[in-house]
C-alpha cells in the first residue's frame, strides 16, 4: 500500500470533526496564506502570505480553517498560486464570491496547502503528464463526510 493511503487511514474524529492536527496528515500540509477582509479592493479581501507564494505550476489540495480552527472548505486547483492570488482576491463567481462574503462576515481564513506531484508516464506512445489532485480531493471530502456527517460549510458539493 502506498504512503498517501497509508496516511488517509489514520484520520481520526474528535467529536464533529477531523484532529489534524494530531495526525501524521496535517504535517503534509504547509500553512500558505490567510485571507482577510480588506477595503483596498474591489471583492473587499486581501491575502497576506507568510512564506514564498508558489510558482505557477503547482497543483494542490488546500484547507481553509477560520479562526477557531474549525475546517470550512476542502478543495484542489491546478495551480496553487492562481487560485490565491488571482480566483479567490478578484475573479467574481459563486464559489469565490461566498468565500469572499465569507471572511467578510466571519473574519481571516488560514489556508494550508499540499503541493501534489505531477506524474509522466508513457500511454500509447505518448508521454502523459498528469496530477490526482481530484481523486485525492474526492477521497479527503468523502473521509471527512463519513467522520463528520456532513461537509465543511463552504463546500456544497462533492466530485
Amino acid at each position: 500500500m502506498d504512503r498517501q493511503a497509508d496516511k488517509a487511514k489514520v484520520m481520526i474524529n474528535s467529536g464533529k470533526e477531523w484532529d489534524w492536527m494530531d495526525n501524521e496528515i496535517w504535517d503534509e500540509f504547509n500553512h500558505y496564506c490567510d485571507i482577510y477582509a480588506c477595503d483596498d479592493y474591489k471583492q473587499g479581501v486581501d491575502i497576506h502570505y507568510p512564506h514564498v507564494i508558489l510558482d505557477r505550476g503547482h497543483h494542490g489540495i488546500y484547507i481553509m480553517r477560520n479562526t477557531a480552527g474549525t475546517i470550512v472548505k476542502i478543495g484542489c486547483t491546478q495551480c496553487i498560486r492562481t487560485r490565491f492570488q488571482t480566483m479567490y482576491k478578484h475573479v467574481r463567481n459563486t464559489t469565490n464570491d461566498r468565500i469572499r462574503e465569507y471572511v467578510r462576515s466571519n473574519g481571516t481564513l488560514q489556508v494550508s496547502v499540499y503541493d501534489v506531484p505531477t506524474y509522466e508516464e508513457e500511454i500509447l506512445t505518448h508521454m502523459v503528464r498528469f496530477t490526482p489532485i481530484h481523486s485525492l480531493e474526492k477521497q479527503i471530502l468523502d473521509q471527512y463526510a463519513r467522520e463528520t456527517d456532513g461537509l465543511p460549510e463552504l463546500n456544497v458539493v462533492r466530485r
